[in-house]
């Protein structure tokens, strides 16, 4: 593969099936087409279908399931098929919003239509397995080989059981007999990954997935794979890495891929040398990796440096290839630390002239007018963003904070943090619902202390659940448990110096902890990590 799809591909996968992305102007004239199809007739089953299909393929559950809510109430009982595949789909939305306990009655609503449906016997397979309901997922995968008695699904899905009743001997037996069936093909030796990952063999694993990138270069799951194993393992993915790095020194790929690990679980000096190893060796001329360099700065407090290397990445990018909006966005958060917010407000105008729809640099744009104390545009580019974005938190989060800090509007405030509580956000990591905060500052403490103690008590491998309590319980006014946290964070490896030092924004920061004395004494104890 080569490098620069890999960057795109690091952060692309995803556990359903999402079409390729059309372009933004393509979507926008479909959707048109659909709401005047809409207008003209609100009860047609058959559009709203199509519209959440839309939905569904561009990552959006939850619009889906607003039309597929209205597409089922319209259709008429006699037509099995369209409700078949309604209620298919939204069983597919609710499990992709890991919505489990909701996917798994649409499922089996639309297995009554169709029970010979093996995709379908699979998800909902999947379904019960997520809900620990082991039995009933061995039924639907052994269903499955009654009806295809070759189908690896079914044979991964026996494995995935037999490793979560312990019994390792037996998933071992099914995933040998999936690969056997297609033994050049990448993907069998991600789903074998995932196995290994259960029975606790992280080394195995990892061998798995550097084998399927072997195999197949352009195997859209073994990367993402990779960096979710990370997320539980990091040791045994950066040792594997440095394996792959042995026998092939040369090869860019393995050192790219150690280097964005390192960063996503903040061992920036890490990341940094990997990157710098990329550039000094010529081994791939890529304006990513000065973009990547001045993350990794920035994150460190190395604000010159950092704003050095987003020039490069600038001067030296593809103007047709690269994410120049990405690039600029990061030069202007730079700027931004640094005070310089006339020259951030260029450069995040700049990014947004490569992409006016990127939430990262509207958000960025927002922080900087915040900064130039400008409080009336910047609560306006947060409110056009919830406009175009109702399910992204942080935008309410910010409005609340400008009401609540600079424009004296308590009662503004506290709706913006309803809106968040509302939300009833399922995302793929706990605290990014930022649930509690909300919580937390509309007084309902004791839910909000629930919440956070719920994240904590969660496995945190680099520290960044205990970084966000230690932002919630400063904000809560319990400096010990909030220092508890600091020091958990440190311990785990959390390096992201400008959060501890220097972040300020929407109430969800370290900020009260600064004056402690015990606080910096801590970042001096730890400093070795940055």
């Amino acid at each position: 593969m080569k490098l620069k799809a890999l960057i795109f591909a690091i952060l692309g996968g995803t556990l359903c099936s999402v079409a390729a992305p059309q372009s933004p102007d393509v979507t926008a004239e479909v959707m048109k087409v659909y709401d005047q199809m809409m207008r003209e007739n609100y009860k047609d089953y058959e559009t709203l279908f199509r519209r959440a299909n839309a939905y569904y393929n561009t990552g959006d559950y939850l619009k889906a399931l607003d039309d597929l809510d209205r597409a089922v109430k319209y259709c008429p009982s006699t037509d099995t098929e369209s409700l078949f595949a309604i209620h298919a789909l939204r069983g597919e939305c609710y499990y992709c919003l890991k919505r489990y306990a909701m996917a798994l009655p649409e499922l089996t609503k639309a297995l009554t239509y169709e029970p010979t449906s093996t995709s379908l016997l699979e998800l909902r397979g999947l379904t019960a397995y997520e809900l620990g309901k082991y039995d009933d997922a061995k039924d639907d995968f052994t269903k499955i080989q009654r009806i295809q008695p070759r189908s690896q699904e079914a044979l991964f899905g026996l494995a995935l059981v037999a490793a979560k009743q312990s019994n390792i001997g037996l998933a071992t037996d099914y995933m040998d007999q999936a690969v056997a069936i297609t033994p050049n093909r990448s993907g069998v030796f991600v789903q074998r990954a995932e196995v290994k990952k259960l029975i606790g063999d992280y080394n195995g694993a990892v061998d798995d997935l550097l084998l399927a990138m072997a195999t197949d270069g352009n195997d859209p799951e073994a990367l993402p794979a990779l960096v979710r194993l990370a997320d539980s393992n990091y040791s045994a993915v950066v040792a594997g890495l440095t394996g792959a790095i042995r026998r092939a020194p040369r090869n860019p790929l393995f050192y790219y891929l150690r280097a964005s690990i390192a960063a996503a679980h903040f061992h920036y000096q890490a990341a940094i040398a990997d990157f710098k190893y990329i550039i000094d060796n010529n081994l791939y001329d890529y304006s990513g990796l000065f973009c990547s360099l001045a993350e990794c700065y920035y994150a460190l407090g190395q604000f010159e440096k950092a704003l050095d290397n987003s020039e490069q990445a600038l001067a030296s990018a593809d103007m047709q290839a690269d994410d120049l909006c990405h690039y600029s966005t990061v030069r202007a958060l730079i700027q931004r630390a640094m005070g310089q917010n006339d020259k951030a407000l260029a450069s995040i105008d700049r990014a947004l002239d490569y992409n006016e729809n990127d939430i990262d640099a509207q958000v960025a744009r927002a922080l900087i007018l915040i900064d130039k104390k400008e409080y009336d545009k910047a609560s306006a580019q947060l409110g056009e963003l919830t406009m175009t974005n109702p399910f992204e938190p942080m935008p309410y989060l910010l409005r609340a904070w400008i009401a609540n800090d600079f424009t004296k509007q308590p009662d503004a405030a506290k709706g913006f943090y309803q809106r968040v509580i509302d939300l009833e956000l399922d995302h793929s990591e706990l605290v990014g619902s930022y649930l509690g905060f909300a919580q937390l500052f509309t007084g309902q403490t004791p839910k909000a202390v629930s919440w956070m103690d719920a994240i904590l008590a969660e496995p945190d491998y680099d520290g960044k659940n205990h970084y966000f309590g230690a932002c919630f319980y400063a904000w809560a006014g319990r400096p010990d448990k909030a220092l508890e946290c600091v020091e958990a964070a440190l311990r785990a490896g959390y390096a992201n110096l400008y959060d501890w030092k220097y972040r300020n924004d929407a109430r969800i920061n370290v900020a009260p902890l600064r004056d402690d004395a015990r606080f910096q004494a801590l970042l001096t104890q730890y400093q070795s990590i940055f």
